[in-house]
């Protein structure tokens, strides 16, 4: 097969051998604490058992480091992880405050199994071990055997005429490979030995298989297999099968038809008769026996299938025959062959092959019968049915119809149809070729196979009842495979029994055992089932094996199943998942990929729950066509496994190891990825083939033999260094003398001398001695402050940073810390955190090997030193809290109008020394904590420098603030005084009373008092703004005269109102109108109304005025109102007036005019008015906008006089006109009226001539 190729027909073999692989991601680890403002994990327990002796027996014997509690059986904790600063966890198990820590104890202990990702990675790429053979196709499989031998498989190598294929074996210590020599059969031709490998152990057994056996059966080449099994010696134990199946011998039974009608002409009938004579010629007896009968309207039977088998020279028998002429009965002869020559009485056997041979020259003629009668009879009786037609009448449609209904179908396989008797012997080899594909089945397609194209030991795998040998080409390539148990016949293992099609599937081109339970199962892949691929899980049931559950792939043409690795994850004995590859899955960037499928439970249906992918960028990579398990290469007690993609880097390939991850699983990402071009630009498919979880270079791991095409790459990988770590501090606290300034004197004093060791281990399987590493410290104090309080002796900074090159134990390096100046912060610990490096030196005596740190280490830690406490002689701080607040002078809470509210806050501490001291708010939800403001009351020799911060918690209805007062020490005999303030929701909902509560507590743990817990309640209104206005259109002005003063006119005014607040409410307006003034009616028929839908509904009642001396009230304001007026009071209620909402009321009715007269006033102010009320108790409206909710709507009612206007006219006319007269006549005195026009012309005329007489006698000198 070369590559590329998906199809193992015909003399083709399956393409092994791409893999990719992934890397571990995180890793679930046991009691562990994850810090969020650090980016590692702080273990808070350690196993025994993973503590090596001598460091147990170590820490057993020291007092002052023994294990303070246990959370578990072998499960220990170790108090000096508590001092982490803020950066310890909760989850650790460690004491919440300083209190907590016995003061002798100030060890840090940490155990480093972290969840980082390391650098070093567990496969070694430097010095490794390079087999290489001239054999064609070397690498193309591999194997590793017996804990000493790489087994490679060169299936390309010609080893003599008809043999191809060689085995070999390589060993780690001379670099070299020798053939491993097999007794091959002579019947094994072109077999492609090495092809498929596969090993057990318990007794070490290698097979090796070759699976494409050329077999020659008549004029068939058939592929089967052979496979060698080999023992611990490589010594051939047995070969299977013992000897390749026998060709088919399948019984025939063939009858010739022959038309001897007069339409043939002798000569041609002789012709015919050679044909026949030729293809008996071409079978041999007793397989295959032949009749023949003659017809045209008459039928001669020349001789039966007896007279065939009794005679000595059968083809004489055809010397005898002679033409009989006469019409066609085509169909009649049939019927007659099928109850006469193809019976038991003439010689047919029951279980042979029944074919018919029909040859004719044309159509058939005068025959009763039609095909339709006697073709039915033939297909009951499976005879296979060959129609020869000779002539040109078979161009014509209607006789080559007759050859259709003659013919099996499909039809145009079992027609000939030639132009004359002389091409007979054209066909001849097609027809013989046709039944020889008949004679090689037990089936009457000659498309068909059963085992001849088995290609057995296409893939192996050995199981507890014996080898399996997968059987690609099986019944027509649905596939299978054989089991050999011992010292009985195989079995056959496929889907014969299931109604489902596996035609073309290759079922059996992988195989792999799954465990579980001591129950196995046999897992084969089928990667064309259905152009998908599929794989089905068997197990044994009564007996046989039968299909327990089945996955199918998704994409077209990917392959799925090609490879199969079961995986014992947990390594409980069990498998927990098998790996699918599916190499030619196709996605834009990435190439094949790897379904996780954990095995089903019960009847539950099989399902991948996770896809492994190699890197972007090889489309073609071919990531998953090999797949490994390489056993514990990390020390996590967890299964690791290596795929293959031989096809990336343009088929460079590469390699990726995946780590095993809790719950059985694989992790989603490689640890590491490893290409062929790093070893060499001229490697091809690296990572074809893989093998791995044998320690074959005898240092207690594990190697991993990589094919490469005409190469095997063997890598080893590396031993594991793990690492203790514990800092003492002596003295274990800073005393205060050192860090106590009463003035700011700058000093450097030491505080402590800190021994950080480290203690190196490895595992105890690996058969290293001497093993050394380079470890880099680098130490930092006060890491995350901007100001250390602590420096390093050695560099006056606050870091330092040492070499070391350390082999395995306890190493310790001493570092000196100072206090160069006076703190204000002497609560927090000093931090020391430690940042380590590890790189392994090489072994020289294990040709360079590097160790490697473990992968999941943990590099950070750190440690914490803390100040010494003022507690007197018993070490005890009773500190003595008390607390108290007001709300500074605020007597009522308005929601709305009251925007924040600020208490007074005073703590006081009658006692010792308090640490860590909090002050707890608990409050409604409708306020909110702003922030803390210093009071001007302190009795604190410095500063506080009051720093609060919040913490929002909320418990159902309640909200808490807790404050931390400040981060120094709430010194004894002090008090200090802040203001809390807090927000208050425009909107909330507090009740009629507000409940503050206050609690003040520190890490003291001293126990609560009724001082330490101060309750106060404050009355709560809700602030409103409502607003009343008189409107424009409401009636201003009416006026009467003397003669209208008993009548009337419509009066309306109007009224808006608003809420312009924030909450709604239950208002009522009132409205009030004068109706009657000492007994006459002012406003008659009054009525209030409103035009909101629903209309609101309103009461009304009268009201007697105040004032009873209503004239003298008048006289000295014309005003009519309530107040000298009898009135209509009108309330409306309404029981929620909306936020924004506005209302609109108009006061109606008919206001009369005799009143007036009573006033003794010409002009009087006609007055209604609206006032909006509400609950007082529970709503006040906001200040200042009080006025607003009352409005008064006025009406002026003035009476005027009539007068008589003609008198006035007559005499204004009259003495218009004298008037008009006097100025006539002075006109006229004054010559106004004379006309001086012609005065004028006359004028101009006399000046004309007087100028002309002038000039005329200058004209005549």
């Amino acid at each position: 097969l070369g590559l590329g190729s998906e199809h193992p027909r015909g003399v083709t073999w399956r393409e092994l051998g791409l893999a990719d692989s992934w890397s571990h991601g995180a890793k679930e680890m046991g009691d562990l604490g994850i810090c969020p403002q650090l980016a590692y994990v702080i273990p808070s327990c350690l196993p025994f058992n993973q503590l090596p002796d001598s460091l147990a027996q170590k820490f057993s014997g020291q007092k002052r480091k023994v294990p303070t509690r246990i959370s578990s059986p072998g499960c220990l904790k170790f108090p000096g992880q508590v001092p982490w600063s803020s950066h310890s966890c909760n989850s650790l198990g460690a004491w919440s405050s300083m209190s907590d820590l016995p003061v002798m104890i100030r060890t840090a202990l940490v155990f480093l199994m972290g969840l980082s990702s390391s650098l070093g990675f567990n496969l070694d790429t430097e010095e490794l071990t390079t087999f290489h053979m001239d054999g064609a196709g070397f690498g193309h499989s591999v194997v590793q055997y017996a804990n000493s031998w790489v087994v490679v498989g060169a299936p390309h190598e010609i080893k003599a005429a008809n043999q191809t294929g060689g085995l070999y074996q390589c060993a780690y210590r001379s670099g070299t490979c020798e053939p491993i020599h097999l007794q091959v059969p002579p019947e094994a031709v072109n077999m492609s030995l090495g092809l498929s490998l596969a090993t057990a152990a318990n007794p070490f057994r290698l097979l090796a298989c070759g699976p494409t056996v050329h077999h020659a059966c008549r004029e068939n080449m058939f592929l089967t297999g052979f496979c060698f099994l080999l023992g611990s010696t490589s010594r051939q134990i047995q070969r299977l099968p013992a000897t390749l199946q026998e060709c088919p011998r399948q019984e025939q039974d063939i009858a010739f038809l022959i038309d001897g009608s007069g339409s043939i002409s002798s000569n041609n009938f002789v012709k015919m008769l050679s044909f026949v004579t030729a293809v008996m010629s071409q079978f041999q007896r007793p397989s295959t026996q032949f009749s023949l009968m003659q017809f045209s309207n008459k039928f001669w039977t020349h001789f039966t299938f007896n007279d065939f088998m009794h005679h000595s020279n059968p083809l004489s028998l055809l010397n005898s025959v002679h033409q009989l002429g006469g019409a066609t009965y085509t169909a009649t002869a049939i019927r007659k062959v099928i109850n006469q020559l193809l019976s038991a009485s003439t010689g047919a056997r029951k279980n042979a092959t029944k074919i018919l041979i029909v040859i004719t020259d044309g159509k058939k003629e005068g025959d009763p019968l039609n095909y339709e009668d006697v073709i039915p009879t033939a297909e009951a009786a499976g005879i296979i049915r060959y129609a020869i037609g000779v002539g040109l009448a078979f161009q014509r449609t209607h006789s080559w119809k007759e050859l259709n209904a003659i013919a099996s179908k499909p039809s145009l396989e079992y027609i000939f149809k030639v132009e004359n008797f002389d091409a007979l012997r054209d066909i001849q080899n097609q027809l013989k070729e046709k039944i020889f594909a008949i004679e090689g089945t037990e089936i009457t397609s000659s498309s068909s196979f059963e085992l001849e194209m088995s290609q057995e030991g296409f893939s192996a795998v050995f199981t507890p009842d014996g080898p399996v040998l997968g059987a690609v080409g099986s019944f027509s390539w649905s596939g299978g495979a054989f089991l050999y148990p011992p010292y009985v016949s195989p079995t056959f293992i496929n889907m014969s029994q299931e109604n489902v099609d596996m035609k073309d599937s290759y079922l059996g081109y992988s195989t792999e055992l799954a465990l579980w339970k001591g129950v196995q199962s046999l897992v084969l892949g089928a990667p064309r089932h259905q152009h998908t691929g599929k794989v089905i899980m068997f197990t044994q049931e009564s007996r046989q094996w039968r299909p327990k559950a089945e996955v199918t792939g998704t994409q077209i043409g990917s392959y799925f199943g090609a490879s199969l690795c079961s995986v014992d994850v947990d390594r409980d004995g069990s498998t927990d998942l098998v790996l699918i590859g599916a190499p030619h899955y196709y996605e834009q960037t990435q190439g094949g990929r790897v379904s996780v499928c954990p095995l089903p439970r019960g009847r539950s249906r099989w399902r991948c729950e996770a896809i492994l992918r190699g890197v972007q960028g090889h489309p073609w990579g071919r990531f998953g066509a090999a797949l490994t398990v390489l056993g514990d290469v990390n020390e996590d007690r967890l299964t690791d496994v290596v795929i293959g993609a031989p096809g990336e880097e343009e088929n460079r390939g590469a390699v990726y190891l995946f780590h095993g991850a809790s719950g059985s699983s694989i992790s989603p990402s490689h640890s590491q990825r490893i290409t062929g071009s790093q070893f060499s630009p001229r490697l091809q498919y690296f990572g074809q083939s893989l093998s791995g979880g044998q320690d074959l270079t005898q240092d207690g791991l594990v190697d991993l033999a990589v094919g490469v095409q005409g190469h095997v790459l063997l890598l080893r990988t590396r031993p594991i260094l793990r690492v203790w770590v514990n800092i003492d501090f002596t003295p274990a606290e800073i005393t205060r003398s050192v860090f106590e300034c009463q003035e700011q004197v700058v000093s450097v004093q030491t505080l402590s001398d800190a021994a950080v060791c480290l203690y190196i281990y490895a595992s105890p399987k690996n058969q290293f001695g001497g093993l050394q590493s380079s470890v880099t410290f680098d130490l930092t104090l006060d890491p995350g402050r901007r100001n250390p309080r602590a420096i390093f002796e050695e560099t006056k900074t606050r870091t330092l940073t040492r070499v070391r090159i350390l082999g395995l134990d306890q190493h310790c390096e001493a570092v000196r810390l100072l206090l160069p100046a006076c703190v204000e912060d002497s609560v927090t610990p000093v931090i020391l955190r430690l940042n380590f490096t590890l790189v392994g030196e090489p072994m020289p005596s294990f040709r360079n090997l590097r160790p490697m740190l473990a992968a999941d280490t943990q590099r950070y830690f750190t440690a914490s030193l803390p100040f010494e406490k003022n507690c007197g002689a018993d070490h005890i701080c009773q500190d003595d809290l008390s607390i108290s607040f007001g709300f500074s002078g605020l007597k009522t809470l308005v929601v709305g109008s009251t925007l924040e509210l600020n208490g007074e806050v005073i703590v006081r501490n009658d006692g010792e020394d308090s640490y860590g001291t909090t002050v707890t708010f608990f409050y409604p939800a409708g306020l909110s904590y702003r922030c803390v403001a210093e009071g001007q009351k302190q009795l604190q020799p410095r500063s506080l420098g009051l720093t609060c911060d919040s913490v929002l918690t909320r418990s159902q209805s309640t909200w808490s603030t807790r404050c931390s007062i400040s981060h120094l020490i709430f010194r004894g005999g002090t008090e200090i005084t802040f203001l809390t303030i807090f927000d208050v929701s425009p909107k909330a909902v507090l009740g009629d009373r507000l409940l503050l509560t206050a609690n003040v507590s520190s890490e003291n743990n001293t126990p609560r008092t009724s001082k330490t817990t101060f309750q106060m309640e404050l009355p709560v209104k809700y602030a409103v703004y409502t607003v009343i206005s008189s409107h424009e259109q409401s009636t201003k002005y009416l006026n009467f005269s003397a003669s209208e003063e008993g009548e009337s006119s419509v009066v309306e005014h109007r009224y808006q109102v608003n809420n312009l607040g924030q909450r709604d409410l239950p208002v009522s307006i009132n409205f009030w109108v004068p109706v009657e003034l000492n007994g006459a009616a002012v406003w008659v028929e009054a009525e209030v109304s409103s035009p909101q839908n629903p209309p609101i509904q309103c009461s009304s009642e009268r009201m007697v005025p105040s004032e009873y001396d209503f004239l003298t009230h008048i006289q000295k304001k014309p005003v009519l109102d309530c107040s000298v007026a009898d009135c209509l009071r009108f309330r409306c209620d309404i029981p929620t007036f909306g936020i924004q909402e506005e209302l609109n009321f108009i006061l109606k009715g008919n206001l009369s005019f005799s009143w007036v007269s009573q006033t003794l006033q010409k002009k009087v102010l006609v007055v209604s008015m609206a006032e909006i009320t509400f609950d007082t108790s529970v709503y006040s409206q906001l200040p200042g906008q009080e006025a607003f909710m009352k409005a008064q709507t006025k009406t002026v009612v003035e009476k005027y006089e009539v007068h008589n206007p003609i008198p006035l006219i007559v005499g204004s006319s009259v003495g218009g006109l004298l008037l008009l007269a006097l100025i006539t006549a002075i006109l006229y005195k004054v010559g106004f009226f004379k006309r001086q026009y012609k005065e004028m012309i006359e004028e101009a005329n006399e000046q004309i001539a007087s100028e002309k007489g002038t000039a005329d006698p200058q004209v005549a000198q």
